[in-house]
């Protein structure tokens, strides 16, 4: 039996989905920001069993869903962060196909062009496709609410119970990752009453599908309200962030630094919110009109693009984005969500015969709404797309057939986008796109040359992509070219220009200490190693993974210079008379001997303590052959035969133990060397 057409374009499109997000997962781990860190840490901690510690010393209790699901995607990865987010992009491609089933909802006619145009726009839009491998609700709480979405179209289709409680229960799993989802089910509820009513006019029995779709919502949502209850001696529904914006967002007299620290002083989150509800209501008594002032703030910040730390998967939030990736971004996010959000009005006008469309109007109206009187991120336009997409191609598959809304609705639709568009278009970041689109475009050409060997060619290109737009990274560019042409001097100086651009920047520092390292200058390298208001911490991860260093067959752990040489380590710190870094767990070491290929000896300098005194297994792993040595709190010198060594890292993996100021320590490092046989034996 040979298979439909439209089911085998859209497992193209599904596939193509896929392959998006692994070419944009498969970039180097990007710098967790925003609400990723909180995220990972709460992860962390639940992985660990020690629950909901972290909320102990936040300024909110956050909705539970979204830490459990990370905390069981880093357990199937071993705790591996970069794994951890592969379910997340599973999620992802299943929003596509959501979308392909929203839409047949909305064109219930037999016509697939619409829904296969709704799943390829999902599929195609890069906001979708990044947030696939970040650390962040939105594309569980996506599938979910769609599902529900879902549940409902198929309940006004065929009705029955069963559909109106597994709605509920989808929307309430919604709730539990986004409590924005809350203001949905009295909307929803009344949707369902409406739709009976035009379906067999009013009986008594109307009233039971709303009822067991609160009734499906408040099973799933429970159990987490009756355990803010035993755990904090008070209730609250979900989480405590309304009243965070309550205070943070109503024009308040303190800095949002003193509400912060005021508010992770007090350990229990439900005293914390009374803390930050009356701050915010006794504002909102002398000044009223905040709220008037503030609801335009908040429409244009939640319709305007913004070059944020999340729009692009980046290893710190001073890097370039790949060329290839920030001109894709122009075209496939900020175009295409130019198109669903002129497409989607004209799309609802077109349907306003499906109740479903409405439906998912009133979605949007009622989201837009409690955003707000809350507080706005241009990422929240997140939670929209799950409605607009499947609107915007109604509209669009109407447009190729000529159909048109009635006047009436198409002036409504037309002011409906008029509001939304203008601040759009008046705010958007045009310097930064265009600047950007060059100074891609010139780095691309570059690195094309660069890779040729046309070094002064490429050298050219560079320079014009630090006229268009002078950034940390293009100057590290020039650098490295000029590095790797054997001028040292220039690329130093294009190293320090970085630096001066973005002191923090850890690029530029780890790019200048790197070079210095290897023309043998120690001390002016562990000065640019530390650079100015440089997160330590996050240069040696950062070095590890982006910036491989020479080779050498030794490294001094905790120095100052064996940046490069070490990952999966915390900062370093002096113990009595040496320098040392823990791992976390895996600890990893980039060494070549210096004999060259062969029998090889890795020599380490390690302890474990731990507050019980219990011995430690420390596996040393290389080239996929592992041994394992018993560890105590004492120094011990390790010499370990290896057959031969492998291109990868050395790993050095152990079990964990928490710390009191928060970190999971593994083992102490202080020294390791590798050598050939031949060269040990000649040392003895």
């Amino acid at each position: 039996m040979r298979a439909q057409p439209h089911k085998l374009i859209l497992a193209l499109i599904l596939l193509l989905s896929l392959a998006w997000r692994l070419l944009l997962w498969a970039q180097p781990l990007h710098l967790p920001s925003n609400d990723e860190v909180e995220y990972v840490r709460v992860a962390r901690d639940l992985l660990a069993g020690r629950g909901w510690v972290f909320y102990e010393s936040w300024r909110w209790l956050r909705a539970p869903l979204y830490p459990l699901f990370l905390a069981g995607s880093l357990w199937l990865a071993g705790g591996d962060l970069h794994l951890a987010a592969l379910p997340n992009l599973a999620l992802s491609v299943g929003v596509v196909w959501l979308a392909y089933g929203l839409t047949r909802a909305l064109a219930p006619d037999g016509r697939r062009g619409p829904a296969l145009l709704s799943a390829a726009v999902a599929a195609a839009l890069q906001t979708y496709a990044t947030f696939a491998s970040l650390y962040m609700s939105e594309m569980l709480f996506s599938l979910l609410f769609g599902l529900g979405l879902l549940a409902l179209a198929r309940w006004q289709h065929s009705g029955g119970l069963g559909r109106a409680a597994l709605a509920g229960a989808l929307v309430g799993l919604a709730c539990l990752t986004r409590s924005a989802a809350l203001v949905f089910l009295p909307v929803a509820g009344l949707w369902m009453l409406w739709v009976a009513l035009r379906r067999s006019g009013w009986r008594p029995g109307i009233v039971l599908p709303p009822l067991t779709l609160a009734l499906g919502a408040a099973l799933v949502i429970a159990p987490w309200t009756l355990h803010t209850c035993r755990a904090y001696g008070r209730c609250t529904l979900i989480e405590t962030g309304g009243s965070y914006n309550l205070w943070a967002f109503y024009e308040p007299r303190e800095s949002l630094e003193t509400i912060n620290q005021t508010l992770e002083a007090i350990r229990n989150p439900m005293e914390r919110a009374d803390v930050a509800t009356q701050h915010g209501l006794a504002r909102l008594r002398e000044d009223p009109a905040i709220i008037l002032r503030k609801l335009p703030t908040e429409w244009i910040r939640l319709w305007t693009v913004k070059p944020i730390e999340d729009r692009f998967l980046r290893a710190d939030n001073y890097s370039d984005p790949p060329p290839a990736i920030f001109l894709s971004g122009l075209v496939l996010d900020d175009m295409l969500y130019l198109l669903v959000l002129c497409a989607a009005p004209f799309g609802l006008a077109l349907a306003r015969r499906n109740a479903f469309a409405l439906l998912l109007g009133l979605w949007v109206v009622v989201f837009v709404l409690a955003t707000l009187f809350t507080h706005a991120e241009g990422r929240y336009r997140h939670f929209l797309f799950v409605a607009m997409i499947p609107l915007a191609s109604v509209a669009l598959a109407g447009l190729r057939r000529r159909e048109r809304p009635p006047q009436a609705l198409a002036l409504l639709a037309g002011a409906a986008l008029a509001l939304a568009l203008l601040p759009g278009l008046r705010y958007y970041p045009w310097g930064w796109a265009g600047g950007g689109a060059l100074r891609s475009v010139y780095r691309a050409v570059g690195d094309g040359l660069a890779d040729a060997g046309r070094y002064t060619t490429a050298e050219s290109a560079y320079r014009s992509a630090l006229e268009a737009s002078p950034t940390p990274d293009g100057w590290i560019a020039m650098g490295d070219l000029q590095r790797r042409a054997g001028d040292a001097g220039a690329a130093i100086d294009s190293y320090e220009q970085a630096h001066a651009l973005r002191p923090p920047y850890v690029g530029a520092s780890a790019a200048l200490g790197d070079l210095l390292r290897e023309l043998g200058r120690a001390d002016a390298s562990r000065v640019a190693f530390r650079g100015r208001y440089l997160d330590q911490q996050h240069l040696a991860d950062w070095s590890f993974l982006m910036r491989p260093p020479a080779p050498a067959s030794a490294v001094d752990v905790g120095d100052g210079l064996d940046f490069g040489y070490v990952g999966g380590v915390y900062q370093a710190e002096q113990m009595q008379d040496t320098t040392v870094r823990w791992t976390a767990g895996r600890g990893l070491l980039r060494l070549q001997p210096t004999g060259g290929p062969g029998p090889a000896v890795l020599i380490l300098r390690v302890a474990a303590p731990r507050p019980d005194g219990v011995p430690v297994p420390l596996k040393i792993c290389v080239g996929g052959a592992c041994a394992d040595v018993p560890l105590g709190a004492g120094w011990r010198v390790v010499r370990l035969w290896l057959p031969s060594v492998g291109a990868g890292p050395i790993e050095l993996c152990s079990p964990t133990f928490y710390a009191a100021d928060g970190r999971d320590l593994g083992v102490l490092l202080d020294w390791a060397v590798l050598e050939t046989l031949r060269t040990e034996a000649l040392r003895h």
